[in-house]
């Protein structure tokens, strides 16, 4: 694990022991490694099994569908749990979980009630991860954000190395094995390193509100609509780029070395960019804006470029969307509202994330795959829709923002301008720039 990386987590937990707030990334990044693995190694298993092509499928889909949606079943819990208690329990719920499969070999009817359980734990880890970054002091919440997401890209670019290395030459039942145990070390470091700042994101016996209240709050609205809408666009590297890499490049067996540069560039780039981004006092609605902007100028790229260069210039611009966007949709989710409404806050963000995956996914695809249309058009569509919404959005933010300065008492603070924290009104930090 880089160095710069592990001292850089410590925007994730309120100040506090250095070793224990490192603890919290390495941890993270254990379980992402053990997770992601096994998402590699689940179809390979259960073909060596010679299990159905529906049940392959079936288990997969569960298994990639449940460590998103489990995250809003993890919400209410995190309402009632302080972090470490949470992480802890999601940690154990790790171990269990894998030593179930350990224990009976990966059978298909095993892991089916198994998998939920992995990812109500992996939603567990990462949610209240998410909590204490938004509990953190604002100028260093884009900074913790970030830390979680470089882990994430550590553990989807060394797990399933590891995995795959393990369980071809040893068998499942010794991966499975090493992935209980590597959940255990993860409990282990949290348990010694004591994270500090307990209390800091949420407390036990937090009242829960509706979720219709929540809705109607106009902080968190404009966040979770750009969430969908950001992950309708970055569905689109998954979904269709073999197609675009197949119908229009003939060069599917390039695949691999593309999504190699999108892990190495944010493992590289992700905290730069954001510290690079904290230090020239860019606010989250701008780095929203930029990142829609390289969403545009990738698609643009796919669209109307028909080479290998112009192909890795897509990818590497929609890195860069990725690298702005994310963690800047995770502050304006966690500063959208008082922090005892945090852990609906992030369960509602994971919702609209699991709704414009699915929207992308579909909706990509089947355009992709139209005849007389393909992913080339797909692109082309995209790049103007996306470069439209983005001129349109920001042409109205700017006559909004004149017209609040034009209208300004005296003594009062401008819109754009930092005021103090007001927990209970989301427009506060939502007119941050």
């Amino acid at each position: 694990m880089p160095a710069d990386t592990a001292a850089d987590l410590a925007a994730v937990a309120p100040p506090g022991d250095a070793a224990a707030r490192a603890a919290l990334l390495a941890q993270w990044t254990l379980s992402c490694c053990a997770v992601w693995a096994l998402l590699t190694v689940l179809p390979l298993h259960l073909t060596q099994r010679h299990h159905g092509a529906g049940t392959v499928a079936a288990l997969v889909t569960e298994a990639v569908v449940g460590l998103r949606l489990m995250r809003i079943v993890a919400g209410p819990a995190l309402s009632r749990l302080r972090p470490r208690t949470a992480i802890s329990a999601a940690l154990v719920l790790g171990i269990l979980g894998f030593g179930a499969l350990a224990a009976t070999d990966g059978r298909a009817v095993v892991l089916a009630a198994v998998l939920p359980v992995l990812g109500l734990g992996f939603g567990m880890n990462a949610m209240a991860l998410k909590l204490l970054a938004a509990a953190a002091p604002e100028r260093r919440r884009a900074r913790g954000f970030a830390s979680q997401a470089v882990a994430v890209n550590l553990g989807m670019a060394l797990g399933p190395l590891g995995g795959v290395a393990l369980q071809q030459r040893c068998g499942t039942a010794v991966f499975c094995t090493a992935a209980a145990c590597v959940h255990a070390v993860a409990l282990g470091l949290v348990l010694l390193a004591r994270p500090a700042g307990e209390a800091a994101a949420t407390a036990v016996g937090t009242p829960r509100a509706p979720w219709k209240t929540l809705l109607r709050e106009p902080g968190l609205r404009i966040p979770l609509a750009l969430t969908a809408l950001g992950f309708v666009l970055y569905t689109q590297l998954f979904a269709t780029l073999p197609l675009y890499a197949k119908d229009v490049l003939g060069a599917g067996g390039s695949l691999g070395t593309v999504f190699l540069v999108n892990g190495v560039l944010i493992i590289a780039l992700q905290l730069p960019l954001t510290l690079a981004a904290g230090h020239l006092e860019v606010g989250p609605r701008t780095l929203c804006a930029l990142g829609f902007g390289c969403f545009a100028a990738a698609f643009a790229c796919l669209g109307t470029g028909r080479t290998t260069g112009w192909l890795f210039a897509g990818v590497v611009l929609v890195t860069f969307a990725e690298m702005l966007l994310m963690p800047a949709l995770d502050v304006l989710v966690g500063s959208a509202g008082p922090a005892q409404h945090h852990a609906a806050y992030f369960s509602l963000a994971a919702l609209a994330t699991g709704l414009g995956e699915a929207i992308g996914s579909f909706s990509g695809v089947r355009v992709a795959t139209a005849e007389g249309l393909g992913a080339a058009r797909l692109y082309t569509v995209l790049a103007v829709v996306t470069a439209a919404l983005l001129v349109v959005t920001t042409a109205v933010r700017l006559l909004r923002r004149t017209r609040s300065r034009g209208g300004t008492p005296p003594g009062a603070s401008p819109r754009g301008v930092a005021r103090g924290p007001s927990p209970g009104v989301p427009d506060d930090r939502w007119s941050e720039v």
